[in-house]
């Protein structure tokens, strides 16, 4: 799968447990965030951290998954 996006939308609808999306995001290799002036919203880019802040506003992750997801990236 290439899109962080659509593997937060499994994980919401159920299809991965919370210890392996954890780990799966953790390991995703995220993107700098286009500053394209044409997309005034982070829309169009599917693998950013822009994505994971989304997915906890929307109610796919809380926010202990986001800072666990965080916590393991810095290590």
């Amino acid at each position: 799968m290439d899109s962080l996006r659509s593997y937060l939308s499994e994980y919401a609808a159920g299809r991965h447990s919370r210890e392996e999306m954890i780990a799966t995001v953790a390991a995703w290799p995220l993107q700098e965030r286009d500053l394209d002036p044409a997309h005034t919203l982070p829309d169009h880019q599917d693998n950013t951290t822009d994505v994971l802040a989304a997915a906890v506003l929307n109610g796919q992750l809380t926010e202990e998954d986001y800072r666990e997801i965080l916590r393991q990236r810095a290590n």
